[in-house]
């Protein structure tokens, strides 16, 4: 029998799908946190003090159908969730109400909004705790790392459900890309017998180890982060 696997909850991400624009799975939407392949609605222009927040400043407001003085607004918002660390770098909303409060706030007229939540197995969260570990004087740490380090268990009774699980490789920045950023969906299902369900997620399997060992294998060329596995849920 199987053992059952605990997983800790990462953070939870607000999120505008869209539909992937190259590759063999162009025209698809597929329910990954990553901002590479959607639009998150909180990120680094949201944020007074970034560097260059407003060099597109404009496709922003376009895209996200905002004006000038919501921008300001939002900034102010997100100036003050940071500093009471209830959101951290980069995207991350640490506990569902911040984000419920952002989302409606700012964003109720975008009515295809989604807040995902990830979590990670026990395995994954000290792998990720070792990788991101603080060593540089003067470099804060990643809200995924800060989230995992309160060892927040999932918990079944949450309003959630269930999509799939995600592969991620995440960046020193705190950002991460998804298997999708290489268009490799076809090879990793051949290669590794897996499904990809109604979400372009994958469904469960009895062991990640030698699918996440062969993302983080350099010979393979996929991007020169350390790449972990997360189950994915939909916030109701």
């Amino acid at each position: 029998m199987r053992k059952k696997m605990l997983f800790y909850r990462g953070g939870y991400y607000l999120i505008k799908l869209r539909p992937i624009g190259f590759g063999t799975q162009i025209s698809k939407s597929v329910f990954t946190c990553s901002d590479c392949i959607n639009d998150s609605l909180i990120g680094s222009w949201s944020y007074s003090w970034t560097t260059n927040n407003d060099l597109a400043i404009e496709e922003i407001e376009d895209q996200f159908q905002l004006k000038t003085e919501q921008i300001q607004s939002i900034r102010e918002w997100v100036d003050r969730a940071y500093e009471d660390k209830r959101i951290g770098w980069s995207n991350l909303f640490c506990d569902l109400e911040t984000a419920q409060e952002y989302s409606r706030t700012f964003f109720e007229h975008l009515p295809e909004r989604q807040i995902i939540s990830v979590y990670f197995s026990e395995a994954e969260v000290a792998d990720l705790l070792s990788e991101f570990k603080l060593s540089d004087e003067g470099r804060g740490a990643i809200g995924l790392y800060d989230s995992l380090l309160k060892k927040v268990p999932e918990s079944l009774l949450a309003r959630e459900t269930f999509l799939g699980f995600d592969l991620v490789g995440i960046e020193c920045s705190g950002d991460f890309h998804t298997f999708y950023c290489h268009d490799i969906s076809r090879d990793l299902v051949e290669r590794f017998k897996l499904t990809i369900n109604q979400y372009g997620l994958f469904e469960d399997i009895v062991d990640w180890k030698p699918v996440v060992d062969y993302l983080n294998a350099e010979e393979n060329g996929f991007e020169p982060v350390p790449w972990f596995v997360c189950k994915v849920k939909l916030v109701n």
